[in-house]
């Protein structure tokens, strides 16, 4: 199983949109692995998970094709995350002159999924039959229920409530596929027993965790995480056995507020086993 990471930022990306503050302005001197898109990722060649503003250049620079695209995953329905106008293009005639026969499934929690169908008839998508818009779009929805494993294809996902966005059925996934199981956890602080119940006797072989407040706020734990509570959630998953110490534990979904440069980043996680990733990452689980 590969994962590629096709953005790493938070909402506003990295550097910030219309942002002058000395972090931005660093990053833009360095470029490089401090030029960072919307989180987004993209599952060996099929799948991705999550399909944000910059999801356009994402699959121009990783050359995917899209139209063989089998799936997506949505963790939730912000708007960096989620652009239901782009998926609205698929619609043919229209925009569209040769949609696949298959029809592209969309995964996402029923908070989620009612949040894109209402992107959906607000977006370019003009002329959507309300009733036929998932047939208009050559789309397969699936409702995932939090704590129960879904499958899709070959790909298995075990969707479990994220610490953000409430009342939005914002979720983090353990990816299961061909006896391998990555665990992505962006957008969210420190969860509830609830959620940490459902991941117990989950075995990962990886694990993707966010760190959006990174040096500015190093306790955060509600909706989002800093580098000590991102050591904590890791620290979490190990003690409960879910990931062994030694694992492989990717850090993502950095917002320039936090004040961490992918350097400084890669210094302070370092010495704790932690990888700091950065857009074009692609790892072999």
């Amino acid at each position: 199983m590969r994962l590629v990471f096709l953005g790493t930022a938070a909402a506003e990306g990295f550097p910030g949109l219309w942002c002058g503050c000395p972090t931005c302005r660093e990053a833009r001197k360095r470029g490089g692995r401090d030029l960072r898109r919307r989180c987004c990722y993209l599952l060996d060649r099929d799948t991705m998970i999550d399909f944000g503003p910059d999801a356009f250049w994402q699959s121009q620079t990783a050359r995917i094709d899209l139209p063989a695209l089998r799936r997506i995953i949505f963790t939730h329905p912000h708007g960096d995350h989620m652009s239901p106008g782009e998926i609205s293009y698929r619609r043919s005639p229209g925009f569209c002159t040769d949609v696949p026969e298959y029809k592209l499934a969309i995964l996402a929690s029923r908070e989620t999924m009612r949040d894109f169908v209402r992107g959906l008839l607000t977006s370019n998508a003009t002329g959507l039959d309300t009733t036929r818009i998932f047939d208009d779009l050559r789309l397969d929805p699936t409702i995932v229920a939090p704590g129960e494993w879904t499958r899709s294809g070959d790909v298995e996902l075990l969707p479990v409530p994220a610490s953000h966005a409430p009342g939005m059925g914002a979720m983090i996934y353990a990816i299961r596929r061909g006896g391998k199981t990555v665990l992505i956890a962006n957008d969210t602080g420190i969860l509830a027993p609830e959620s940490w119940a459902m991941l117990e006797g989950v075995k990962l072989d990886a694990a993707v965790i966010e760190c959006t407040t990174a040096f500015r706020n190093t306790e955060a734990f509600k909706n989002h995480l800093g580098f000590n509570t991102t050591l904590r959630f890791r620290r979490k998953l190990v003690d409960m056995g879910c990931l062994a110490p030694d694992a492989p534990a990717y850090v993502n979904h950095f917002s320039h507020n936090g004040n961490g440069l992918y350097d400084e980043l890669q210094e302070k996680f370092a010495p704790h086993g932690m990888t700091v990733a950065y857009d074009g990452l692609s790892i072999e689980i």
